[in-house]
């Protein structure tokens, strides 16, 4: 891939999305600066009216400071918040707050932009009580580094909520449950059939057969089987333990793990309710591994509709609740997209 060079408020707010690979809203997002070249991107909600903006732009920082080699960010504020002429603006203690703690981090802050939903500016004009003139968004869509990106394949959607269009379309809750009685007679045997099944279908591609997603998604209804297969998916020889959190030194086999993503979506084809949880949670899983906090919260709330009791799908949700991000999406080296642009 050539180089990725910002010349334009336009080309860094467009690099934010096609690097998120969604158009963000109500969100700050910072761009970490190493030097000449770009590093990891952080995406967090904005604070609400009960968050202080000094413990909100201290996690924040904090969150930026993984990134050792860091020595500047940029920032953008994504809000339909009114900014312009006669209107105060948005969040200013918490931007102030956390220009001084990125500053005291050794992190000079570059540039701040405040984008709404038809234009955006700089976050502090020429008075430093309101922002700077407007530009309109279409000079983001028609930028350089907007023609680049799409050039290459980069796509920005309109949110990161996952779409699941394909949720049972093929309902096939008898085939499952037959699946589910045969396994029953001889576990041992039938799981690691399907485990065979499972690693045949992500190493070698192709279609499986309807018969196939029965056999799969009637294993994962074995707690045990669905933790193997989270543990095994990213292709790493670690700990259980530290490959579940993502806490591993060693880059993911993301390929492998698209690869899953991709069989997991397709087993929400034939998934009665009763039968969804577990896809529905490790593809919430797969989105955390990837720092997608927003659309593993998603999957977790589906899941947790059809059933409420599911523990794994419930600690994930108490995770992402409390900010709890990925060890892979904290470092440039194991980050998703790093291996995906």
């Amino acid at each position: 891939m050539e180089p990725i060079r910002i010349s334009s408020p336009a080309d860094a707010i467009s690099y934010m999305g096609h690097s998120l690979g969604y158009w963000p809203k109500e969100s700050l997002v910072c761009v970490a600066l190493e030097g000449k070249t770009l590093g990891p991107t952080l995406r967090v909600n904005l604070p609400g009216t009960t968050d202080p903006s000094e413990s909100y732009a201290e996690r924040v920082a904090h969150a930026v400071g993984f990134d050792r080699e860091a020595t500047a960010v940029l920032i953008a504020l994504f809000t339909h918040q009114p900014w312009g002429q006669g209107h105060p603006k948005p969040f200013a203690a918490m931007i102030q707050g956390l220009e001084r703690r990125l500053l005291a981090a050794g992190l000079l802050v570059h540039d701040v932009w405040i984008v709404g939903p038809e234009s955006f500016a700089t976050y502090d004009g020429a008075n430093p009580a309101s922002c700077g003139n407007e530009t309109p968004l279409a000079a983001i869509e028609s930028c350089l580094m907007n023609a680049e990106l799409v050039y290459q394949g980069s796509t920005v959607g309109h949110n990161d909520l996952p779409a699941i269009p394909e949720l049972f379309t093929a309902v096939d809750p008898d085939a499952v449950e037959t699946a589910v009685s045969a396994m029953s007679t001889n576990p041992s045997q039938s799981l690691a059939a399907a485990y065979q099944l499972w690693m045949e279908l992500i190493d070698h591609g192709g279609d499986p057969t309807h018969e196939q997603l029965a056999e799969v998604l009637a294993g994962l209804q074995h707690v045990g089987f669905r933790d193997q297969i989270l543990a095994d998916m990213p292709g790493i020889n670690e700990p259980m333990a530290a490959t579940l959190f993502g806490a591993t030194d060693e880059a993911p086999q993301w390929d492998r793990i698209d690869s899953s993503e991709k069989l997991l979506r397709q087993l929400l084809t034939i998934a009665a309710p009763t039968h969804a949880a577990a896809p529905l949670t490790m593809l919430g899983h797969i989105c955390w591994w990837k720092g997608r906090g927003t659309a593993a919260a998603n999957y977790m709330h589906v899941a947790l509709t059809f059933d409420p009791g599911y523990h794994l799908a419930r600690l994930l949700d108490q995770m992402l609740g409390a900010g709890v991000v990925s060890g892979w999406a904290q470092h440039k080296n194991t980050a998703y997209r790093n291996h995906h642009q």
